[in-house]
């Protein structure tokens, strides 16, 4: 059934980046199966150069669908919808960012795993780029948005609460983490030192921490691959927040360079 499996793949204004997470999907044999989604220019000429580009360079890949926006949605409100729209219409789904480069198996290593865990309601997701710090075991009681995948229906019960969220104030927001946050809640979340999803939550909406706020509310783990599957690489001195290389090579980030992403393939 085409409708089996969803590839989601974000971009921007980085067709270098984008095309290698593209170039790696095809050589799985699973380009047919990516749904692409790219946020706009909101008529500003510099970005819309960009923006440009990386429609040019995802043209080059045969994917299902291009989701190319010309209004500036930001990152957040582009996942919602992307997320909103395959838990409707997809069994299966893997999220990539334009950073989250794939290894030759990737594919075929999350679906094995989704499969697994179908319908084991214990576990939320799948993740391949690893944490490597002393609370990650074979699963872990924090979300890890950086190469995941998860089922249709296990997304559903999460998504409308994650538009929800978004969709409130601030100040309202920012109540329902404090409300959210017991002792609790914290021990499952704080588990990366140095990238604790609470610093994030008590302070604005991100979607990744949300989702592992609402996840950690209901009781669910991440189950990491038996082996490294995705490697971050957006670490780099042009960074809007990863410009400390070397600090990001280390755990919890355990980021790499673009400059020799397909050494890891």
């Amino acid at each position: 059934m085409d409708k089996d499996l969803g590839i989601l793949v974000f971009g921007h204004t980085r067709p270098l980046y984008i095309a290698d997470v593209l170039e790696s999907i095809k050589r799985q044999g699973a380009i047919s199966k990516v749904d692409v989604w790219l946020d706009g220019h909101q008529s500003s000429p510099d970005v819309q150069y960009k923006t440009e580009l990386v429609k040019e360079v995802v043209g080059n890949f045969n994917v299902r669908k291009v989701n190319a926006h010309n209004g500036a949605l930001g990152f957040r409100k582009l996942v919602l919808h992307a997320l909103d729209y395959a838990a409707a219409n997809y069994r299966y789904i893997i999220i990539l960012e334009d950073d989250c480069f794939p290894t030759h198996d990737a594919v075929d290593v999350f679906m094995e795993e989704l499969k697994q865990v179908e319908h084991d309601e214990s576990i939320f997701s799948i993740y391949g780029h690893h944490f490597l710090v002393p609370k990650e075991g074979d699963t872990c009681s924090r979300f890890q948005g950086w190469g995941w995948a998860t089922t249709g229906d296990k997304l559903k019960k999460h998504v409308n609460q994650l538009i929800y969220l978004y969709s409130l104030r601030e100040i309202e927001y920012l109540d329902f983490v404090r409300q959210s946050l017991t002792p609790d809640v914290l021990e499952k979340l704080d588990v990366t030192p140095d990238r604790q999803p609470s610093t994030v939550l008590k302070q604005f909406f991100a979607w990744d921490e949300t989702l592992a706020l609402l996840t950690a509310l209901s009781g669910q783990v991440h189950k990491k691959t038996p082996k490294r599957i995705i490697y971050n690489f957006g670490a780099c001195a042009e960074s809007s927040r990863f410009k400390n290389v070397n600090l990001y090579r280390n755990p919890p980030f355990n980021m790499v360079g673009h400059e020799n992403i397909w050494d890891y393939f």
